[in-house]
């Protein structure tokens, strides 16, 4: 890479850094908003079929299949409830 590409790729990055410290120095705020996830309670009892089937030892897709919701949420429920298939 040449010294003026890495120069110019510093300075894009350091105005970044100064707008986004700028912002939150004026009462900007970043990330997620408050309520924006569901929480634990809430993935239990909306997923509980998904969770039962998992203990039971099912596959993700015969999961998902069975429960009518996609792989990745199955996925995602395994993950989040450490469910691992015995």
């Amino acid at each position: 890479m040449t010294p003026l590409f890495d120069t110019s790729i510093a300075y894009i990055v350091y105005r970044l850094n100064s707008g986004r410290d700028s912002y939150i120095a004026n009462g900007g705020k970043l990330g997620r908003r408050k309520g924006s996830t569901k929480p634990i309670e809430r993935k239990k009892e909306e997923y509980k079929e998904v969770i039962s089937l998992l203990k039971r030892g099912y596959f993700v897709r015969n999961t998902a299949k069975l429960s009518n919701v996609s792989i990745s949420t199955v996925q995602r429920v395994k993950r989040e409830f450490c469910l691992q298939q015995i």
